[in-house]
């Protein structure tokens, strides 16, 4: 892996502590039966991300969600906020998102650096911005806005790169010029890292990564999938990518500035079936922990210091 940069700076005064592992649940019923297998497994879930995409037409039921997980530390996963664009989200979208935040426990919302669209016409997802200047002052402009939409934090996620590029900077690049500008956390995405190699070869994902400031990273995404069809070879492309991605988080939690809040398993990797058997993220899990460096007894500390 390539030496990754740091800026020295503190990112903010609400950064969470080191509250160890958990994955991205999806609000459907096969992750219900996930995360109670899990719990029968003994697993530990110290943190959770959820969709808000999963909640909009009734964002009161992801308190209901929530409490049905055991109620740990979360953090709101998005694009909708808009963070890319001039224009910003309609009035009721931003409410949603303002009620979803609000459900105890959430640590911070991760937003992707990419453009959804106008107020008036909404793509329905992301798309990979262009790399300017000016827009990136638009994104970091944003940001200084969200301080006074949110009691908790936006951070900025790298999103992969499936275009061709424009402007003169990589996501990556754009990812540190925004964090700092804005001096707000990075949530690091290796999964789409990996993804962005797989559309476009040429994409050097280690140049890429070396691109980002570690000391203002605070969430780390990891692609987890199902052992058994790793072992299929028409998925050796996900084998070899989440064998990178695992040797990469190793590497950063060597990095004396590396101290983020969360490591996220996402745990069904892009083109498999299947997700990662409950053991197996029950293990990974357990193996993140270890990285950070934390034990249940000072994760406990940190989530009642920080409720």
């Amino acid at each position: 892996m390539t030496s990754v940069n740091s800026t020295r700076s503190v990112t903010g005064p609400h950064r969470p502590p080191v509250l160890g592992a958990g994955y991205l649940y999806h609000c459907i019923p096969a992750h219900q039966r996930y995360h109670e297998k899990l719990s029968q497994l003994g697993a530990r879930v110290d943190i959770l991300e959820f969709l808000a995409s999963h909640f909009t037409s009734d964002p009161d039921y992801l308190r209901e969600v929530h409490a049905g997980t055991g109620s740990p530390p979360w953090t709101l996963h998005s694009y909708e906020y808009m963070i890319g664009s001039v224009d910003r989200p309609r009035p009721r979208t931003l409410r949603r998102l303002q009620r979803l935040a609000a459900v105890p426990g959430c640590q911070y919302i991760g937003e992707h650096v990419a453009m959804v669209g106008t107020t008036d016409t909404y793509s329905g997802n992301f798309l990979q911005p262009f790399g300017t200047d000016e827009q990136t002052q638009v994104f970091i402009d944003n940001l200084g806005a969200a301080r006074g939409d949110f009691d908790v934090p936006l951070i900025v996620e790298n999103q992969p790169q499936v275009l061709n590029r424009i402007g003169p900077r990589s996501v990556c690049e754009q990812v540190r010029d925004i964090a700092v500008g804005a001096d707000t956390g990075i949530l690091l995405s290796l999964s789409n890292l990996a993804m962005s190699n797989s559309f476009r070869p040429e994409v050097d994902r280690e140049r890429e990564l070396a691109f980002i400031p570690v000391d203002r990273i605070w969430q780390v995404h990891v692609p987890l999938a199902c052992e058994a069809e790793l072992a299929d070879p028409a998925f050796a492309t996900v084998r070899q990518d989440e064998r990178w991605a695992l040797r990469t988080l190793e590497e950063l939690c060597r990095h004396p500035d590396f101290r983020p809040a969360s490591i996220v398993f996402e745990i069904q990797a892009t083109g498999t079936p299947s997700p990662a058997e409950p053991e197996r993220t029950r293990d990974m899990l357990d193996h993140a922990r270890r990285l950070l460096g934390v034990d249940r007894e000072s994760t406990l500390t940190a989530m009642e210091a920080h409720a």
